[in-house]
């Protein structure tokens, strides 16, 4: 059975930071390290379709080249279409990005084990990745669990 996890695009930055600050030791680190990697190639894919999607928007120079914003890596939009732009963005942020981990699954398993007790306390964004990420494994292992019951 294939074993997948979803998110909102605009989640997976935070779901993979927050896994990189967690201790675990053995094959709940192996998992972490596969998901983690895992996150970032479908992360590359939002920002590569994001990028992509803003590019009709971008103000530019008389040379065509983007003009760069106040902030490093940002641009400057075109005034009149920023809020179809917006729009445009909201649309991908907001777009499930399925991670397929049927290979990875015994390790998925001892990740989903060791944080679902985890003995830390979390707060804030850290708290809020926990949940969603906590959601999904817990929905990708419950059948699991009830099959072998």
């Amino acid at each position: 059975m294939t074993k997948t996890l979803t998110f909102k695009n605009e989640e997976l930055a935070a779901i993979g930071n927050f896994l990189g600050t967690l201790s675990l030791k053995n094959k709940a680190s192996r998992g972490r390290t596969k998901l983690i990697k895992l996150i970032s190639t479908k992360n590359d894919e939002y920002n590569e379709e994001r990028k992509e999607t803003l590019e009709p928007y971008i103000k530019k120079d008389e040379a065509g080249k983007d003009i760069e914003g106040s902030t490093p890596g940002s641009v400057v939009l075109i005034e009149e279409k920023q809020d179809e732009a917006t729009d445009a963005v909201k649309e991908i942020d907001e777009e499930s990005a399925v991670i397929e981990f049927t290979e990875y699954s015994e390790k998925m398993k001892a990740l989903y084990d060791d944080i679902a007790d985890y003995p830390t306390e979390f707060s804030n964004q850290d708290a809020a990745a926990y949940d969603l990420l906590m959601d999904q494994l817990e929905s990708a292992f419950e059948n699991e669990t009830e099959e072998t019951k």
